[in-house]
């Protein structure tokens, strides 16, 4: 997946202007159905179109048209996504995007139509009620069904539609088309939304439509059945508000959003940009072998369109060829693996050319030839046709037993972490972000980090490199607050979103406190200098930490990704940086006193959600770096560079 910084901006279909919004609800349905929705989004223009008035679905469709203004962005619940099926098969060129929640494109079951009018018979005689009640359990999730306010809100609506309304929706029902053959001619951006305890427009067929309807966006809303817009209207809201290009949390009403119940990932495998539930057979990291992750006898299992043959998958491809140039010590693979003007960055400097690259590895290796880089985890997005984003995990161990970049060998053994991050086209890696955990190997080895942070400073004063005060950062402007609600722009799906969220509440506005909210109480943090820490409060203890060493940083996320995770749930790559002054004191302990001096951190996070809640945290920056440019700026204000 690109970034916004690495190529040309292309349009985005996702993305529009607002036009009016119709939403057509479901049998015995009206505008009640949608007006939470429409609370959290705040739309200038949007409305509610009953299904009365017409006999067959081509008629009501029909009508609807003509109703219509020229150009317009259509929502259909249950019968009202069957007709908007209809609708947008009759006028595609009237309709900009298509959002179809709790429906189905198949025709009714002919043993459904007595059913249907049965039903229809028991509720002129008893009542409307007895047709909501009787089914019930079917309507809603299990977690929803004694919940008395959407009972009298669904019951509401029955009552005041009617058995008519009903007599007639029921017929709309039963005659209604077969869409399915229709569904890949949609060519407008397609939303698909569904209660994950949808018992009466089974999930299968929201899979079918997400499967024919090219470059569409399938999410199933968690502790919702089949009446989704009221069940969890906030979660609704999001999804709504991102295909509309209107997003709920610029609502004036932006508490609408904070409760929302949120799906851990998209489930469309074919929708553009997004991290899939079922990412093709792309093997996972945590429970395999090497030699599972780099087979010789695997069939390819992912389109890599100019990808080497032997290459399987991206994780394959990102496993396999780092192990080779760091373990095997084929070096020279760096030709057929970067581009030419390939950007690495790295936390004290960047490298601008592939054979920078090869002659930083061997220098490297030089100093730890013993060295062995176990890759952890692997978590990606992207495709071979606009290009992978790979976030890489490395769990990295060795001897220091040979004079290099470090000095005279110790001969004592380490162990550290690095993180990854690869943009990669046609089997070459073209930027690369890396995060070595340096002050870990500095520390275990025994060597003076002042005294090589210092040498390091030196070396790029030297060649004329300073590190300058540029004044306020971006955590806010002048004398206003911080942001009050995350950008989550560069989220894929609903638990990438969230971890946005969560990151924007902890660094951005510093309210720890929703550590404690989003963290299991069993959580492990994996940190910086090999710490391994367990529970909410020593993780708080740690993020508080970071930020008392640099008070006033700025966070800002650079680019974030996520897997499905075999084990449960979902696993999360997050790029960050922060940007402040060392004006305090925290974990950063090798920093000393406050110095004043402005620093950058640059991290990668990997996290691991399950039921909702964060169960591990791979967390890796580097220290050394931060002593380093400390130490850069000390040197330039010794020289008159700073004000």
């Amino acid at each position: 997946m690109m970034s916004h910084a690495d190529r040309q901006p292309q349009p985005d279909p996702w993305r529009a202007e607002t036009l009016p919004l119709l939403l057509l609800p479901g049998t015995v349905c009206d505008d009640r159905l949608f007006a939470p929705l429409l609370s959290a989004l705040d739309h200038p223009d949007s409305r509610v179109m009953a299904l009365t008035g017409a006999a067959t679905t081509p008629d009501m469709a029909e009508k609807l048209l003509a109703m219509a203004p020229e150009k317009f962005a259509l929502a259909g619940f249950s019968l009202g996504g069957i007709v908007a099926l209809e609708m947008v098969a009759r006028a595609p060129e009237r309709i900009t995007r298509l959002a179809l929640i709790d429906t189905t494109p198949n025709p009714d079951p002919e043993a459904n139509a007595a059913t249907r009018r049965a039903a229809v018979s028991k509720a002129r005689q008893e009542g409307m009620d007895s047709y909501i009640l009787d089914a019930w359990d079917r309507l809603v999730s299990p977690v929803n069904r004694a919940d008395a306010a959407l009972r009298e809100t669904i019951l509401a609506m029955a009552r005041d539609a009617g058995p008519d309304a009903l007599a007639q929706q029921s017929e709309l029902a039963i005659h209604r088309a077969d869409s399915r053959p229709r569904l890949g001619a949609i060519a407008v951006p397609t939303l698909i939304l569904a209660g994950e305890d949808e018992a009466i427009c089974p999930l299968a067929a929201h899979e079918e439509m997400a499967a024919r309807i090219a470059g569409s966006r399938y999410f199933t809303i968690p502790q919702a059945g089949h009446f989704a817009p009221l069940e969890n209207s906030a979660a609704l809201a999001r999804h709504i508000g991102d295909w509309l290009g209107f997003p709920a949390q610029s609502s004036n009403k932006p508490s609408q959003i904070q409760g929302a119940k949120m799906s851990d990932a998209t489930s469309n495998p074919k929708a553009k940009g997004t991290s899939p539930i079922v990412p093709e057979t792309v093997l996972q990291v945590e429970r395999r072998d090497y030699t599972d992750l780099a087979p010789t006898d695997r069939a390819r299992s992912q389109s890599l369109e100019g990808f080497n043959d032997i290459y399987t998958d991206i994780v394959d491809y990102i496993i396999r060829c780092t192990h080779k140039i760091w373990d095997e010590r084929d070096i020279g693979l760096i030709y057929t693996h970067y581009t030419h003007n390939c950007v690495l960055y790295g936390t004290t400097g960047t490298i601008y050319n592939r054979e920078d690259v090869v002659r930083d590895t061997i220098q490297r290796l030089v100093s730890f030839p013993e060295r062995r880089g176990m890759g952890t985890q692997v978590i990606w997005n992207g495709n071979d046709k606009e290009g992978f984003y790979t976030s890489h995990l490395v769990t990295g161990s060795g001897r220091h037993t040979q004079y290099g970049h470090l000095g005279q060998p110790t001969g004592r053994p380490f162990v550290s972490r690095t993180v990854a991050d690869c943009m990669i086209y046609q089997n070459k890696i073209y930027r690369e972000w890396v995060v070595a955990d340096t002050m870990a190997i500095i520390q275990q080895l025994g060597l003076d980090p002042h005294h090589f942070a210092m040498r390091t400073a030196k070396a790029k004063f030297d060649a004329g490199l300073i590190s300058l005060d540029i004044g306020e950062n971006r955590r806010f402007l002048g004398q206003t607050p911080p942001a009050e609600t995350a950008d989550t722009s560069l989220a894929h799906n609903d638990v990438e979103a969230q971890t946005i969220e969560m990151l924007h509440e902890v660094f951005t506005k510093r309210m720890f406190g929703r550590i404690a909210r989003d963290y299991a109480p069993n959580a492990q943090y994996h940190g910086p200098l090999m710490k391994e820490l367990y529970g909410p409060a020593a993780i708080i203890h740690q993020h508080l930490g970071l930020i008392g060493s640099l008070p006033d940083a700025s966070f800002e996320v650079q680019h974030v990704a996520s897997n499905p995770c075999e084990e449960g749930g979902t696993k999360v790559a997050v790029r960050w940086i922060m940007e402040g002054h060392h004006l305090g004191y925290g974990i950063l302990g090798t920093l000393g006193d406050p110095t004043g001096q402005r620093v950058q951190v640059m991290g990668m996070s990997h996290y691991h959600w399950k039921n909702g809640k964060i169960v591990d945290e791979w967390n890796v920056y580097d220290e050394l770096s931060l002593l380093v440019q400390v130490k850069l700026g000390q040197l330039a204000a010794a020289a008159g560079h700073a004000e």
